[in-house]
C-alpha cells in the first residue's frame, strides 16, 4: 500500500479513536476515593468527625459485574466511617434491553449479583435509596430490590427519615425514591424538625429544585450524572438529563444553605467507558 498524506491521515485518526477507547475502557475501572471535610456551625458536637461514606450508580449489568462491584465493596470495608451511604441505580433498569440484541444476559440476576456483593459489606450503619434505574422495571422489581437490601442491613429510605443518636445529641437521615417516579421531598421530611441537622440522600440533584427554604436541609447527597461518563469540557453538561447540569454534573456545591454534593458513581450506562469521570468512593467528614 502506497503510504500518501491522505492514508496517513485516515489511519491516524482511526488510531486515535482507538486509543480514545482503550483509555475510555480502561478508565472505567480506575477507582478513585475523595475526601471532603465540610464544616456546619449547627452540628451537634457529638458528630464532630462524624464520616459519611457514599458509594453511587453501581448499575449492576452485562458490564459491571461482581468482581468489580467486589473490589469497590473492599474499598469500602478498608475506609473508616459512622456511616454508609448508596444513593440508587444499585441495578441498570430496562436499558439492557439494548444489549439483549448482541449479548445472551438474563436482567433478573442483576439483582442477585449484586445483593451477594453487597452484603459482603461489613458491619455499620448501612441506608440507600432508589435511582431511576432501580424502579424502571416497575413495581415488582424495585420491591423485590429493596426488600433484598433490608434483608443484608441497608435500610432503605422511600420518601422517609430516621434518626441517628450520639448520646444526646441527634441528627436526621431523609432519603425520597427517585424524581422521576415516585419521589416526594415533602413527605420525606414530614416529620423532621426544622431546626435538626439533616442529611438528605437523592438518587438525582434535580431533588434540589424541590426543596424549599424552610425545608433547611444541610447536606444532601446525590448521583445520577455519572460526571458526564465522557466528561468533555463546556460540551458534556448539555448532554446531562438534568435541569442544572453545569452546576450539578458532579462534586461540592455550595448552596445558599448547606452543601449538595453529587458523587459521579461506581458503574457505567450503555458503554463502558469513563474519560475526565473515574468512579468514586466519597468521604465526608462533617465538622463544627
Amino acid at each position: 500500500m502506497k503510504l500518501t498524506r491522505r492514508n496517513l491521515i485516515k489511519y491516524g485518526v482511526r488510531l486515535s479513536i482507538l486509543s480514545v477507547l482503550g483509555v475510555g475502557y480502561m478508565g472505567r475501572n480506575s477507582l478513585t476515593i475523595e475526601h471532603h471535610t465540610l464544616v456546619f456551625n449547627n452540628l451537634p458536637r457529638a458528630f464532630n468527625g462524624y464520616r459519611i461514606v457514599q458509594i453511587s450508580d453501581l448499575h449492576a449489568s452485562f458490564w459491571v459485574n461482581s468482581k468489580f462491584l467486589t473490589q469497590v465493596v473492599e474499598q469500602v470495608n478498608a475506609l473508616e466511617k459512622d456511616l454508609l451511604v448508596i444513593t440508587g441505580d444499585i441495578i441498570t433498569g430496562s436499558i439492557n434491553n439494548f444489549w439483549k440484541r448482541w449479548f445472551p444476559i438474563k436482567c433478573d440476576k442483576y439483582i442477585s449479583v449484586v445483593i451477594e456483593v453487597l452484603s459482603k459489606l461489613e458491619n455499620g450503619p448501612k441506608l440507600a435509596v432508589l435511582g431511576n434505574h432501580d424502579q424502571w422495571d416497575g413495581k415488582k422489581t424495585e420491591q423485590h430490590l429493596a426488600n433484598e437490601l433490608k434483608r443484608i442491613g441497608i435500610g432503605v429510605l422511600r420518601n422517609n427519615s430516621q434518626m441517628i443518636i450520639r448520646g444526646k445529641n441527634r441528627i436526621t437521615i431523609a432519603g425520597t425514591d427517585d424524581v422521576w417516579f415516585s419521589g416526594n421531598i415533602s413527605q420525606a421530611l414530614k416529620n423532621v424538625s426544622p431546626k435538626s441537622f439533616t442529611v438528605l440522600l437523592s438518587h438525582s440533584p434535580d431533588i434540589r429544585e424541590d426543596l424549599k427554604a424552610h425545608h433547611k436541609v444541610d447536606l444532601t447527597l446525590c448521583g445520577h450524572t455519572h460526571g458526564g461518563q465522557i466528561a468533555i469540557p463546556y460540551i458534556s453538561p448539555y448532554y446531562l438529563p438534568i435541569k442544572k447540569p453545569a452546576r450539578y454534573i458532579a462534586g461540592l456545591v455550595q448552596e445558599p444553605y448547606g452543601y449538595t454534593y453529587v458523587n459521579r458513581g461506581i458503574g457505567t450506562l450503555v458503554f463502558p467507558f469513563r474519560i475526565n469521570a473515574s468512579p468514586e468512593i466519597t468521604v465526608l467528614t462533617l465538622s463544627c
